[in-house]
């Protein structure tokens, strides 16, 4: 039987949307995270701002 969640939070939904898009499983979630908090980019520190990069950049 598949789970569908009917509620799903803001990261979860990043999350699908990055590994359906073909970023791998583990980026996606560390970018969602970050994309989850609802910050601008500039609020964003180095690393964080390198991870969702890398992230985007493997979208297909």
């Amino acid at each position: 039987m598949t789970f569908v969640d009917t509620h799903p939070t803001a990261e979860s939904s990043y999350a699908r949307t990055l590994i359906a898009r073909g970023c791998s499983e583990s980026l996606a979630v560390l970018a969602a995270e970050i994309l989850a908090r609802g910050e601008t980019s500039q609020d964003w520190n180095s690393e964080e701002e390198l991870i969702v990069a890398k992230a985007y950049a493997q979208l297909q």
